[in-house]
């Protein structure tokens, strides 16, 4: 197993869950952060889901890499339009999903060219 590939894969698992679990407890900051860039907050159920089923996929995908590169090629895709809401609604925070981005790109890249 690729050391870089398991380091950074699982650092993107732990933080997307961590992100997950409080997006899934509403804490008052994600609350404030969502509907700040216009996202009705009424569905932040589903986006704490989409963030646990990415960290899940990414964490047993180790064992079926299929899995982790579609885990990893999702969260690309759920960040893409996390930094481009906040790019529309001119939100200053905008680090945190970047951030996410980076990381997930680093993971697809990782997986699909190196490998797990």
């Amino acid at each position: 197993m690729n050391i870089a590939t398991l380091a950074v894969t699982g650092l993107l698992a732990l933080a997307v869950a961590g992100s997950a679990v409080a997006t899934l407890a509403r804490q008052p900051a994600i609350v404030a952060t969502v509907t700040a860039v216009g996202f009705p907050a009424r569905h932040l159920t589903t986006l704490g889901v989409i963030k646990l089923a990415g960290a899940i996929g990414l964490s047993v995908g180790l064992l079926w890499p299929p899995l982790s590169i579609a885990a990893a090629v999702g969260l690309v895709a759920y960040f893409t339009a996390a930094v481009g809401m906040h790019i529309r609604a001119r939100h200053g925070e905008i680090a945190a999903p970047t951030g996410f981005l980076a990381l997930s790109v680093a993971a697809s890249v990782l997986l699909i060219w190196v490998g797990p």
